[in-house]
C-alpha cells in the first residue's frame, strides 16, 4: 500500500511545485503597482537625458510637464531649450522652474531665472524648487525670508504667486505655515499622501521618481493633482 502511495505523492509535489514557481515568475515581471499608479504630470532636467517629445504626448495621462531652467545664478540646464521647445511644440502645457540656491543673492538668481525663460511662452505658474542640498548653510528663516523674496518677484513680474516645490518633511520643517496658502507640490514617495502641519493644502503630490514614460529613456516623476485643484490652477 506504501509503495503505491509513494509515486502519486511525488507527482503532486512536482505539479505543485511547477504551480509555484509559475506564479512567481507571473508576479515578478508584471509592472509593480507604484508604477500603475495615475499620474497627471512630469518634471524634467537634464537628468532625463535626450527625451522623444512626440511620444511622450502620445500619453494622454499627462496633462503638464515641469521643465528645470536654472540653478543659482549661473547654472542654465543644459536640456532646457530643447525641452521647452519639443514639448510645447507637441502641445503639452508648460512651466519652468528654479532650483533655489543658499550661495548666491536671490534678487540675482531670479534675474537669472527671468533671462532664460524669456523667449519661451509659459503655459504654467513659475515653480520655486526648494531643497535641502540646495539651501544647505541657511536657518529656518533665512529659507523664508529668501522664498518670501523669490516668491514676490514672480508675481510681481507675472501677476500669479509661483508653485512651491519641496520634499514634505522638508517644508513641514523650513516653509510651514508660511507659505500654506500657495499652490503646494510636494514630493513623498509613498502610498501614503502628504500632508501639511497646520491650517492648509497641497496641491499636486509628486508620488514616484521611479516612474517609467513612453519616450524617455530612464526614470521620470510622476506626479498628480490632488482633490480641488486642476490644471486651471496653474495656469499663468
Amino acid at each position: 500500500m506504501k509503495l503505491n502511495i509513494l509515486p502519486r505523492l511525488l507527482t503532486f509535489i512536482l505539479l505543485f511545485s511547477v504551480c509555484v514557481l509559475s506564479s512567481a515568475y507571473t508576479a515578478s515581471s508584471m509592472p509593480s503597482k507604484r508604477h500603475k499608479r495615475h499620474y497627471e504630470g512630469i518634471d524634467v532636467s537634464h537628468h532625463q537625458g535626450q527625451i522623444d517629445w512626440k511620444e511622450v504626448a502620445k500619453d494622454k495621462n499627462i496633462r503638464f510637464v515641469y521643465i528645470k531652467a536654472t540653478q543659482g545664478t549661473s547654472i542654465k540646464d543644459r536640456c532646457y531649450e530643447q525641452n521647452i521647445k519639443g514639448a510645447r511644440r507637441q502641445g503639452l502645457r508648460c512651466g519652468s522652474y528654479h532650483y533655489l540656491s543658499s550661495y548666491t543673492s536671490i534678487r540675482a538668481q531670479f534675474r537669472h531665472f527671468q533671462k532664460v525663460m524669456r523667449g519661451h511662452k509659459q503655459d504654467l505658474i513659475p515653480m520655486i524648487d526648494v531643497e535641502r542640498e540646495g539651501v544647505r548653510g541657511w536657518t529656518r528663516k533665512q529659507v523664508q525670508d529668501s522664498v518670501a523674496l523669490f516668491a514676490k518677484l514672480i508675481q510681481k513680474k507675472y501677476g500669479r504667486k509661483p508653485l512651491i516645490y519641496s520634499h514634505v518633511s522638508f517644508y513641514n520643517s523650513h516653509l510651514n505655515p508660511q507659505f500654506n496658502k500657495y499652490f503646494l507640490f510636494l514630493g513623498r514617495y509613498s502610498s501614503v499622501r502628504p500632508s501639511i502641519k497646520g491650517v492648509g493644502r497641497h496641491n499636486i503630490w509628486q508620488f514616484s521618481d521611479r516612474g517609467k514614460v513612453r519616450g524617455i529613456r530612464g526614470y521620470v516623476d510622476l506626479s498628480r493633482f490632488m482633490s480641488g485643484t486642476s490644471l486651471a490652477d496653474i495656469l499663468l
